[in-house]
């Protein structure tokens, strides 16, 4: 029975740290919240409610998406998780799509050149013949 109420202990320690480090993040200090949720996770890799705080305290992009995934790698039924990392990869989306298009123009352009190039030279060889 103490087992159990030390699973308890140990439960509400967790939320509290989690909870001391939401308020950190509201007060913006992330670097401070960064910290309690990196001693969260350390302790529970799959601590979603870690995770996800830890994708608004960290600095960059990358590190928001890196913490976003593993919010879904958690659970992937986290809507929240899974629309926040879309808003973010929407400009990477969009960048890849540009490029497509630009990469199907070059091969479009390269072929009609090559085209040419070979009228071209058909012309000459059979008006010079």
């Amino acid at each position: 029975m103490s087992e159990s109420s030390s699973d308890r202990a140990e439960a509400a320690a967790r939320i509290e740290k989690l909870l001391d480090a939401i308020d950190l993040v509201k007060s913006d200090r992330r670097e401070e919240a960064r910290q309690l949720l990196r001693d969260l996770i350390r302790d529970d890799n799959n601590f979603e409610e870690a995770w996800l705080w830890m994708s608004v305290a960290v600095d960059s992009l990358d590190q928001s998406s890196l913490s976003l995934e593993n919010v879904l790698r958690v659970n992937p039924h986290n809507y929240e998780a899974a629309g926040a990392l879309y808003r973010i990869r929407i400009p990477e989306m969009q960048v890849e799509k540009r490029r497509a298009q630009l990469r199907w123009i070059r091969d479009a352009s390269t072929v009609l050149l090559w085209f040419v190039i070979m009228v071209i030279i058909f012309g000459v060889l059979l008006t010079s013949g």
